[in-house]
């Protein structure tokens, strides 16, 4: 299944009262535990297994944030971003990886975003940032 949307209804998007973060991971485990954890924290989320699959998606414009896997099969992390920035998807980004060395880091800031989070993340991290990403944004729940 390429995409799991956990936040029940229609998969409409946000409402206005959470914000909603799409997460681009291959690994299931991975990409489910981010999932139950964004829910948890009070947001809404929807899961991609693939890059391909969140660009395929029609409501991807909806998102509020994006939690993107660099080491994804076919088109990774990196080259997902700028395929966002040529289609006019403009939403604050946090990359994720198993590795988390300097270059990678710097890599992914230059790239546009927020912040390299290594896997496994934590959760006081990961919320940190998305709460500063959404209060940049106006969207903060």
């Amino acid at each position: 299944m390429s995409l799991q949307s956990r936040e029940g209804g229609d998969g409409g998007g946000n409402d206005g009262k959470m914000a909603w973060i799409c997460v681009v991971d291959d690994d299931v485990a991975v990409r489910h535990a981010a999932l139950n954890l964004l829910e948890a924290g009070g947001y809404l989320a929807t899961g991609f297994d693939s890059a391909e699959a969140f660009l395929a998606w029609p409501g991807r414009d909806g998102f509020d944030l994006a939690l993107f896997d660099i080491e994804l099969p076919g088109m990774d992390g990196f080259a997902l971003q700028e395929r966002c920035a040529v289609l006019g998807l403009r939403l604050p980004l946090l990359f994720v990886s198993g590795r988390g060395d300097r270059d990678l880091e710097q890599r992914a800031l230059r790239a546009g975003a927020l912040a390299l989070l290594r896997k496994p993340v934590d959760p006081d991290l990961l919320f940190d940032h998305i709460e500063r990403a959404l209060r940049l944004q106006g969207t903060a729940t």
